[in-house]
């Protein structure tokens, strides 16, 4: 019975033992698991990103009344980048940013101190172009938090400015959601607003708490209903504060597919008023029509926009991609305290599949300007344009613009671009 005891005893320690051990060891193997499996995740993610390489030169010649020499300005602005896949429902994305002059500068880069010459705002620059972060757990709605790019509907009101060789960003955050079958909505708070003039400029940045409102129904054939909020208040620059509330109307129709003949149309209103730190109490209206007709590879297009203004204050949108308005020229990038009126028309035709698996687009436009308040005469402009979209990766692109300012309008000028990019 001792000896029978004993062995029991043995057994029980032999048993315990082993129960210590595998409680120390098990979790070893348990950690060792989760770390290989959280390793391979980020491999996983990693391989599933994408790197971001954008190269542009360009080349931009100005003259302008006022100035006795013209200017001219050689650029490169490269933009290198990684946006990961997923690891647990989030996605993060880096993009630095440098803008080199080519040579002495023989333009007004607004930091260069050149004020000899007409102004080509694009100063030399190193700086992070975006750094976000974006989580997609929730269903169809995905929230970013960063540094980041943005553009509400057609960039009126807010864009990123990709014309010029500084991008603008926003650090922001962002909610977006197409939960609802045929409803998008989004909402942005912008914290601060990184501009194309870079940080050497004082105005280059603007301390902001600033919200903008977007929703949109599409209705299939009968149009798509845009609705959008933009309240600014932005501290750097509290005259450029306001509210901004509209609507936007879009269709699109074919009507006759085997001649390739279709129509759009595009109809918006919104109104502005003073907001926060504005010195000055105002409401003006913006109103902008346009129809559309193509037939095969040529299409046509007339519109009218109005800025309202009073001659004391004016309908501004300084946060909009405003090279795609008024004109190639930028003569008109803060709108006049007298308002504008631009009745435009424009023709162009599209090469698809060309020689050497080339885009060609060919274009031109006529602008015709007045002030909203008297319908002064404010000039007219005249732009033209080739783009070629070639190799999967490049495109370049040679345009011109030529202002005349009327009776009433700013300096006469004349502007060429000729410009070679690289995009992955």
């Amino acid at each position: 019975m001792p000896e029978i005891t004993s062995r029991g005893t043995m057994v029980r320690e032999a048993l315990a033992a082993s129960v210590v051990f595998a409680m120390i060891v098990t979790p070893s193997y348990a950690e060792a698991d989760e770390l290989e499996k959280n390793e391979s995740s980020i491999i996983e993610a990693i391989k599933n990103g994408k790197p971001i390489i954008d190269v542009r030169y360009r080349y931009e010649r100005k003259t302008q009344d006022g100035f006795a020499e013209n200017a001219y300005a050689n650029t490169i602005r490269t933009r290198l980048g990684f946006e990961t896949g997923e690891l647990y429902n989030f996605k993060v994305l880096v993009e630095f940013e440098n803008v080199a002059s080519i040579g002495d500068d023989h333009f007004n880069s607004t930091t260069n101190g050149r004020v000899q010459f007409p102004v080509i705002a694009d100063p030399d620059a190193t700086e992070i172009n975006r750094a976000q972060v974006t989580f997609t757990g929730i269903e169809k709605t995905p929230v970013t938090i960063g540094r980041q790019r943005y553009n509400l509907n057609n960039h009126r009101f807010v864009g990123a400015v990709d014309f010029r060789q500084n991008q603008q960003t926003f650090d922001a955050a962002r909610v977006s959601s197409t939960l609802l079958d045929h409803v998008a909505v989004d909402y942005l708070y912008i914290s601060r607003v990184h501009r194309i003039f870079g940080n050497d400029n004082p105005l280059g940045e603007f301390d902001s708490d600033s919200h903008v409102i977007s929703a949109v129904f599409d209705g299939g054939e009968f149009g798509a209903l845009k609705g959008y909020g933009v309240i600014l208040d932005l501290e750097e620059a509290p005259g450029l504060s306001s509210q901004s509330w509209g609507a936007r109307y879009e269709n699109s129709a074919v009507l006759e597919e085997d001649a390739g003949i279709k129509v759009g149309v595009v109809a918006e209103f919104a109104t502005q008023s003073d907001h926060a730190a504005n010195p000055i109490d105002y409401t003006e209206n913006y109103i902008h029509g346009e129809v559309t007709l193509g037939v095969a590879d040529i299409s046509g297009k007339i519109g009218y926009e109005k800025l309202g203004g009073d001659g004391v204050s004016s309908f501004k949108t300084p946060l909009a991609t405003l090279h795609k308005f008024q004109g190639f020229a930028d003569v008109f990038l803060v709108t006049p305290a007298a308002g504008i009126e631009d009745i435009y028309g424009s023709v162009s035709y599209a090469w698809k599949d060309g020689p050497f698996a080339t885009n060609i687009k060919v274009f031109a436009t006529y602008h015709q300007f007045y002030t909203d308040t008297g319908s002064l005469d404010f000039g007219d402009e005249f732009d033209a344009g080739l783009a070629v979209a070639f190799r999967k990766h490049w495109s370049a692109e040679l345009k011109g613009a030529v202002y005349d300012g009327g009776d009433f309008g700013p300096a006469n000028r004349s502007l060429i671009w000729a410009s070679l990019r690289f995009q992955y």
